[in-house]
């Protein structure tokens, strides 16, 4: 299933947009849901989506608003929006930012049916093009990176030195004092260095729970972490259930 981040203030539409059947028939699970465009942010640093349904008027940080500060972060999803008539001019700029469609609310079940078969199409594409990369760059899209970014090559050539990740050690690898690279990293990045570090070993833990028959005890000392139990809180903390769960339901997740 594509998982699905629903942005959309009103807890009303947000009840209507669940029960609609058009998700489950294309291959669609809404997973999450916000109700400003501030609190999207937050999860699209911490969560991974397929999909992004984006309501254009919302408190605190508009639609608009939102999609330049992924930009920004270079947080690259596709992304829905919806909007009333008298909004497309929201819709319009919306385009611009980069969403790949919109649709008029209310939304109509064919319409949307159509709109997902569309979005479908692309992310079974982009499966296609995952294939061929290697296993760093998989975990930074799954982290929310673009491994197209120079930044984001020079970081996938630094971990592919097996060096820890040590703000000092990769500091120096890019030739800058700890301090201006930690604001250039969150710059290009969307979270601290601490913050990605995490992100990046729970990804990795996703992926050797899925593909590797390693004990949770073994990805915890491949990870680094000094104590199985640490790791699973921090893994339930990121993911929402343990590492034993992850493991029997992975294709879900």
């Amino acid at each position: 299933m594509y998982k699905v981040l629903v942005v959309e203030d009103e807890l009303a539409i947000r009840f209507i947009y669940r029960n609609m059947k058009e998700w489950e028939q294309n291959g669609f699970s809404i997973t999450a849901e916000a109700e400003t465009g501030k609190k999207a942010l937050e999860l699209l640093n911490t969560e991974s989506f397929d999909i992004m349904l984006l309501d254009v008027v919302l408190p605190e940080m508009d639609g608009l608003e939102l999609l330049e500060a992924l930009e920004e972060r270079s947080v690259h999803i596709p992304v829905v929006i919806a909007s009333t008539y008298n909004e497309f001019e929201y819709a319009r700029k919306g385009m611009q930012l980069g969403a790949m469609d919109y649709l008029v609310k209310p939304i109509q079940n064919e319409e949307l049916d159509e709109c997902l078969k569309k979005v479908a199409k692309k992310l079974s594409g982009k499966t296609e093009t995952q294939k061929e990369m290697n296993e760093i760059q998989k975990i930074f899209v799954d982290c929310g990176l673009n491994p197209e970014l120079s930044f984001v090559q020079k970081l996938e050539k630094y971990m592919e030195t097996g060096e820890e990740l040590s703000l000092g050690k990769i500091a120096a690898y890019f030739e800058l004092s700890k301090d201006y690279f930690g604001k250039v990293f969150h710059q290009r990045v969307g979270c601290s260095f601490q913050q990605f570090v995490i992100k990046y070993k729970m990804e990795t833990a996703k992926h050797l729970l899925r593909e590797t028959n390693l004990k949770v005890y073994e990805i915890s000392e491949q990870l680094g972490y000094k104590t199985v139990d640490h790791f699973t809180r921090l893994f339930r903390d990121y993911a929402g259930i343990s590492p034993q769960k992850f493991r029997k339901e992975g294709s879900n997740h």
